[in-house]
């Protein structure tokens, strides 16, 4: 795990971004990663986030989002490893390397005790590690005196360095960025006293009384101040040309001197980073050796000549014998035709005929000579090849597609698109600072549209200067179809289509179909099995190539394509496949992901239990076996396919593949249910039931009210499960579908269950159990038994309801199915309780929270932290009981189970009552609210039963 505050707050593992979450939890990041390996108190955090008037439930938020950021840092089980609880608040750990504001204090003050070319060298790559203001996306009043505070050191620090590279005789070199930084920090001014040196050292003295001039100008006309006395001797010693000044003379240039780079007409954004990497591969010291070569690839519009032609024009200075330009359209420019403009451009008289003598004419002219050589546009290495100097001196600056074979990863500089802060920085400067402020949501939104890539994000900026009378919205409504948006993106002679264009045309027929047929799925991401069943082949050259292509961006083992990218696929998948084409590589892919998924529930299940199978055709054949591409963990596989899932269900629904829609959605239940996707869950459901319900598929459209009567009940929407299971049951019998009646014969008991009716819901159970046994769902079978046995158990009859719970424990470890087992070790808890056997009631829930745990059951951890805390009332551990109650209260909340939440809070407000803590009436009303709110009856009424104790 980093961490970097150097810029905008950004956590990565292992080359992963993490998604921080809002605006409060990166507030809350950035206060501890401020004090890492120190502990934050809770008040200096609720301080921070709303500064002298925090609301009332601060307190708590806080410590939601800290339980939110551990889940961010996968560090969700006690011990926790890196953000620890210590009282008076957090601490996160951060081992050495980890946090980039610790390294740069660590450089900054190796720097101190180094020679001055080895300090020079540190502190450059200590400045190398800012990638902005830091923490420049967090908002606190209370964290921006510390972000001024490390700006300074920042300045202070880049000061040093210049002082350093000026007396080591850089001053040529210092010239460009030395403007930038006095244009900056225009009060800084030993910025400008370092400006002044670099300048005259350079042998323009003019130059350097003009800097100091406007300096002073611009000190009266706004702060009524002199420069100090310091700056004013330099001044006079400039004048007088004093001897002190002398540093190493300036460079005796050759005549003609090229300076061939083509103009620098929009300021550059977001590529720092970039620029840094660019100067340091090409700044070596004037020793012969080999050639420095930076090559900058990246996909067409990515915005490599941009950076390469301003990387020239601020190396410049330090190639003082010239710089030479050729665009070499991507492969179609003779190479011995450029030699030719080379050689003239240097001041040949003749120009050899062959190509063989006019590289030897063109090193020989070069050799020994300060010169830039920037080759846009590369194609492959031979084309390059012949345009290189022999060696230092002179440098080689390089742009293609794709990094020309024969140069090593150490020359190369693979660009990628622009994050958040430079696509807004590159949009903002287009549309202007008024019109950006007004807008800034709808501004952030287009940037995303944009995907980062530059050149869509200057068209946008272009389309927008051009129409003052357009709000930043209308352009991202108009971005928002797929259908049009490449339509959308072109201005004049700027298009993204054909900048895309371009990268399409120079891929493999292979790469080129699998691209097309991506765009077909709609799907962000794309891995292995699925580009396989697209092509129904081999896909992994061709995945390969598109990444390579930057057409692609690969993510572990998963690919990511952006809708830009998307959208053109799309486009030529309609304009070069047939209609049967498009149709049998949509049927594959659903049908691969059909049976991958359903494996995968059987794996977690151990069969295909609780589960309404749908007909999703033959098993088609992949490139691995399903367990292998799956993995150890299929339902982390399935959570890792959630978009791909989406993706899928939207696309069988466009295209009529109604059986494959629906069968997929319900294969998701698993997932959704487990790791609570309800928003997920009723999309693909509502999207599937149209399907069915379009194409008159009875079956289906009873799977799929079914699907979304279970969501109700997983919601306690009860009141609205009920019609929809009837419904579903009406469905089922049109149908003769017996398993699909068992499992909502199940649901309707439920519901009957929490309104109270428990004869009625335990006839259900009874109705459906007969049914099951005949499906076979051992699973949905041993549900069944569970809830039977729980109605016994609150009838008071424990003899009859303890047997069921063993029988569906005995079931669901025989079939291997963990949740279940954890359920039944749940409700085996609450038996012992009702016994008086509180011990053995508490190695019951122990048990099951091992398991829930282990299989990331998130809604049944928060059920079973509430049986331990009643187990440890129980018991007598009133204090530890508090502590696990608050746990799942919190878990509870997070993932909006309320009644389980109002089932805790009816425990913590009894505990403090016993206390005589005022509080408790709080927990019991909010209680109360809670049952009431869901229509859980009996619950409703043990907590109207405690709140009247109160009163």
């Amino acid at each position: 795990m980093r961490f970097k505050i150097l810029g905008p707050l950004l956590v990565e593992d292992e080359g992963e971004e993490l998604h921080l979450g809002g605006s409060l939890q990166r507030v809350v990041m950035a206060m501890l990663l401020l004090e890492a390996n120190r502990v934050v108190p809770l008040e200096r955090m609720i301080e921070a986030a709303w500064g002298e008037n925090p609301p009332g439930t601060a307190r708590n938020q806080v410590q939601i989002r800290i339980s939110q950021l551990r889940r961010v840092l996968r560090d969700t089980a006690p011990p926790y490893q890196t953000l620890i609880t210590r009282p008076p608040g957090y601490l996160v750990k951060v081992g050495p390397g980890r946090l980039d504001l610790a390294e740069f204090d660590e450089l900054v003050a190796r720097a101190g005790g180094e020679q001055p070319v080895q300090a020079a060298r540190t502190l450059r790559a200590a400045l190398a590690l800012w990638r902005g203001p830091a923490l420049s996306d967090v908002d606190s009043d209370l964290i921006r005196p510390v972000v001024h505070d490390l700006e300074e050191r920042r300045l202070l620090a880049h000061e040093q360095c210049l002082e350093l590279e000026l007396g080591l005789g850089r001053h040529l070199q210092l010239v460009g960025e030395l403007r930038r930084l006095t244009q900056a920090h225009p009060l800084r001014e030993r910025m400008h006293q370092h400006l002044m040196l670099a300048l005259y050292r350079s042998g323009r003295q003019a130059e350097a009384l003009d800097a100091y001039r406007a300096y002073r100008e611009m000190l009266l006309d706004t702060l009524g101040l002199e420069p100090g006395d310091e700056l004013r001797r330099l001044e006079l010693a400039v004048l007088n040309q004093d001897s002190e000044l002398d540093g190493p003379a300036p460079l005796v240039r050759a005549v003609p001197v090229p300076r061939q780079l083509p103009p620098m007409i929009s300021t550059l954004s977001g590529r720092d980073e970039e620029m840094v990497r660019v100067a340091g591969m090409l700044t070596g010291e004037p020793a012969p050796g080999p050639l420095p070569v930076a090559a900058i690839v990246g996909r067409a519009g990515v915005g490599k000549t941009e950076l390469a032609v301003h990387a020239a024009h601020e190396l410049a200075a330090h190639y003082p014998d010239g710089q030479l330009y050729v665009d070499l359209r991507g492969g179609q420019n003779d190479p011995a035709d450029v030699l030719s403009m080379f050689l003239r451009a240097l001041g040949a008289g003749t120009i050899p005929r062959s190509a063989e003598e006019r590289g030897a004419l063109f090193r020989s002219t070069v050799a020994g000579r300060r010169l830039l050589v920037l080759l846009d546009n590369a194609g492959s290495f031979e084309q390059v090849w012949p345009l290189l100097p022999g060696g230092a001196p002179c440098g080689v600056l390089v742009t293609c597609r794709e990094r020309p074979v024969g140069l090593t990863e150490h020359w190369v500089v693979r660009l990628e698109v622009l994050d958040d802060v430079g696509a807004l920085t590159l949009l903002t400067g287009d549309v202007g600072e008024a019109r950006a402020a007004a807008e800034p949501a709808a501004l952030r939104r287009l940037a995303v549209q944009c995907g980062g890539m530059p050149l869509a994000l200057r068209i946008a900026g272009a389309r927008l200067a051009r129409r003052p009378h357009w709000t930043v919205e209308t352009l991202v409504g108009m971005l928002s179809d797929s259908r049009t948006m490449l339509d959308v993106l072109s201005h004049g002679d700027l298009e993204v289509r054909a900048s895309l264009e371009v990268s399409y045309r120079g891929l493999s027929v292979r790469a080129r179909t699998l691209l097309r047929r991506i765009g077909l799925t709609d799907s962000p991401q794309m891995t292995g099995w699925l580009a396989g069943a697209l092509l129904d082949a081999d896909a992994t050259a061709a995945l390969d190539e598109l990444a390579d292509a930057s057409l692609l961006t690969r993510r572990g083992e998963r690919h990511v394509i952006h809708d830009l990218v998307r959208a053109f696929a799309g486009e030529r998948a309609l304009v070069e496949e047939t209609g049967d084409q498009r149709l049998a590589a949509l049927d594959r892919a659903c049908s691969t992901f059909f049976h991958l998924s359903e494996r995968a529930h059987e794996r977690f299940y151990g069969g295909h239990f609780t589960l309404l199978r749908g007909k999703g055709g033959s098993p088609p054949s992949t490139p691995a076996p399903a367990d292998e591409i799956i993995g150890a963990d299929p339902l982390a596989w399935l959570d890792g396919e959630r978009a791909t899932l989406l993706a899928l269900v939207r696309q069988s629904a466009a295209h009529g593949l109604d059986e494959l829609c629906w069968s997929i959605a319900m294969t998701a239940i698993t997932l959704f249910e487990t790791h609570g996707y309800f928003d997920e869950w009723r999309a693909v459901s509502e999207l599937a039931l149209r399907a069915c319900r379009e194409s008159g598929n009875i079956r289906g459209e009873g799977a799929m009210v079914y699907s979304l009567s279970s969501l109700a009940v997983f919601q306690q929407r009860y009141g609205e499960a009920h019609p929809m299971l009837t419904r579903a049951l009406e469905l089922f019998d049109q149908v003769g579908e017996t398993h699909g009646r068992a499992l909502a014969l199940r649901n309707m008991a439920m519901v009957e269950r929490m309104r109270g009716e428990s004869e009625a819901a335990r006839g259900r159970y009874e109705q459906a159990l007969p049914l099951l046994r005949a499906a076979g769902d051992r699973a949905a079978e041993a549900h069944a038994l569970v809830n039977l046995g729980v109605i016994h158990l609150e009838r008071g009859s424990l003899d009859e309801g303890g047997p069921m719970l063993e029988e569906a424990l005995s079931i669901f470890r025989m079939e291997g199915v963990p949740r279940g087992e954890a359920q039944a070790l749940n409700s085996i808890g609450r038996l012992a309780l009702l016994r008086g056997e509180n011990q053995r009631a508490l190695s019951a829930f122990e048990a099951a929270a091992v398991i829930v745990r282990e299989v990331r059951d998130r809604i049944g951890e928060a059920y079973v932290l509430q049986g331990i805390a009643e187990a440890r009332i129980a018991l007598g551990q009133a204090e530890e009981a508090k502590g696990t109650l608050s746990t799942a209260l919190d878990l509870a909340e997070r993932l909006g189970e309320r009644l389980i939440a109002g089932r805790i809070r009816l425990n913590l407000g009894l505990l403090m009552m016993e206390d005589g803590d005022r509080s408790a009436a709080d927990h019991l009303e909010e209680a109360y609210a809670l049952f009431e709110e869901i229509g859980a009856e009996p619950w409703r009424a043990k907590a109207a039963a405690a709140l009247a104790r109160t009163r």
